[in-house]
C-alpha cells in the first residue's frame, strides 16, 4: 500500500515533486516576475530628448552663475528662502523669455540677504543672480528690486 503525502509529512519525507499541481502554475509564475524585474529596473541611457524638454533641464542646473528675473510668489519660513516664478533667463548676450510656470526656491547667501528676502513683498518682480551650491540647493548670490 502508497504512503499519502499526509503519511510522508508525518515521517518528515515530503518531497517537492509531491506538492498537488495547484502549486506549479503559482511557482512559474513568481519565476517570471523574478526574471522580469531586473530588466525593468536597469538604468538605461536616456534617448535624445526633444528641445523643448532639453533646454528646460538644461536651464535648471545652475551650474555657473546665472542672472533670471521673476517675480516674488511667497517666503518659505520653515527653509528661510524665497519661492520665485521665473519669467527670463540672461543667455549672455540677450534676454529670453522662459515658458509660464516655472516656479523654484531660492536660498539666500546669508542672513542678511534673508532679511532683504523678507521685505520683499508678493509679486515684486527682481533680477537674481543664482548658482547650484555645493549642498544642491540654488543659493543667491545677489539681488536687486526691479
Amino acid at each position: 500500500m502508497r504512503a499519502t503525502v499526509a503519511d510522508d509529512v508525518t515521517r518528515g519525507t515530503v518531497r517537492w515533486y509531491n506538492r498537488p499541481m495547484i502549486y506549479w502554475p503559482v511557482v512559474f509564475c513568481l519565476l517570471l516576475a523574478l526574471n522580469a524585474v531586473p530588466a525593468s529596473s536597469q538604468n538605461l541611457p536616456p534617448a535624445d530628448l526633444p528641445p523643448e524638454i532639453a533646454e528646460p533641464i538644461k536651464q535648471m542646473r545652475f551650474e555657473k552663475p546665472t542672472r533670471i528675473e521673476g517675480r516674488v510668489l511667497y517666503l518659505d519660513t520653515y527653509d528661510d528662502a524665497i519661492w520665485i516664478e521665473w519669467e527670463k533667463i540672461f543667455s549672455g548676450s540677450s534676454w529670453k523669455a522662459v515658458p509660464e510656470g516655472r516656479q523654484f526656491i531660492v536660498y539666500p547667501r546669508d542672513t542678511a540677504m534673508m532679511d532683504l528676502f523678507k521685505t520683499l513683498p508678493k509679486g515684486a518682480p527682481l533680477r537674481v543672480i543664482v548658482q547650484r551650491g555645493d549642498d544642491g540647493k540654488v543659493r543667491a548670490l545677489s539681488f536687486d528690486e526691479l
